[in-house]
């Protein structure tokens, strides 16, 4: 998961109209595959060659349960459909992660923390959603990977919580999936190991890892934790902040 700066996106709002079904729109599909290279926003899975599906964060027409977890009951039956059309509710997502595929699939659920308010039309309370926001820097940094497994990056316990539901709403843990992000590490640990062993200089590793965690590569997150995980200091020195998620 690589970090959406959602409000730059916005900025195009203008061109995508006033339709009941905005999230249909044709011009703002295309703005939302550009902005983040045509990859999904949860999973990182490139989308060429399939539709846009575009989530609403807050499901729009009802809200299910999500296993044990709390969630807004007032809203079971009609979702946040104040939402519908509020493109700051959006977030591109592949098919597996949108809809109920296997064990994952984001579906209608939204869950919160037990202690969380409802959110309501009118906005006075505030909610804590479980599921992390590809939208939100710090939800971003909480997630990373050890091989094809999601790790949670911090030690406590809540937020530890959230990247396992979100793990596993988001689908992130679908084989095929899993598949995709060892091979990147796999791919970025030959590289590191070529360098440690002498077979490749300092610049060259870099350039090649370079491609590795750019933006626009598939399961580029991953990839990054690679490095950090392996890569000796003067390497991620040179790479700097494109080790930034």
């Amino acid at each position: 998961m690589r970090y959406i700066d959602l409000p730059s996106l916005l900025n195009k709002r203008a061109s995508w109209g006033n339709s009941s079904d905005l999230w249909e729109n044709k011009v703002l599909k295309e703005d939302f595959r550009q902005h983040s290279h045509c990859k999904c926003w949860y999973t990182e899975v490139t989308m060429r060659g399939s539709d846009t599906p575009i989530d609403h964060r807050r499901p729009k027409a009802e809200i299910k349960q999500y296993k044990h977890y709390n969630f807004n009951k007032p809203l079971k039956a009609t979702g946040y459909h104040w939402l519908a059309n509020d493109p700051s509710n959006y977030r591109l997502c592949c098919t597996y992660a949108n809809r109920k595929t296997g064990d994952g699939g984001k579906s209608c659920f939204f869950p919160l923390s037990n202690t969380s308010d409802y959110l309501t039309a009118n906005g006075t309370e505030t909610e804590t959603p479980l599921l992390l926001d590809p939208c939100n820097k710090d939800d971003v940094k909480l997630i990373s990977f050890l091989r094809a497994n999601i790790v949670p990056a911090t030690t406590e316990p809540t937020e530890q919580e959230r990247v396992k539901v979100s793990s596993d709403i988001y689908n992130m843990n679908d084989f095929h999936i899993k598949m995709g992000r060892q091979k990147i590490w796999d791919e970025v640990e030959r590289i590191i190991d070529m360098y440690c062993s002498g077979y490749m200089n300092q610049y060259a590793c870099v350039e090649l890892l370079k491609d590795k965690i750019k933006r626009d590569a598939e399961f580029s997150a991953c990839a990054i934790a690679c490095v950090n995980s392996l890569a000796p200091k003067e390497i991620t020195d040179q790479l700097g902040s494109l080790l930034d998620l």
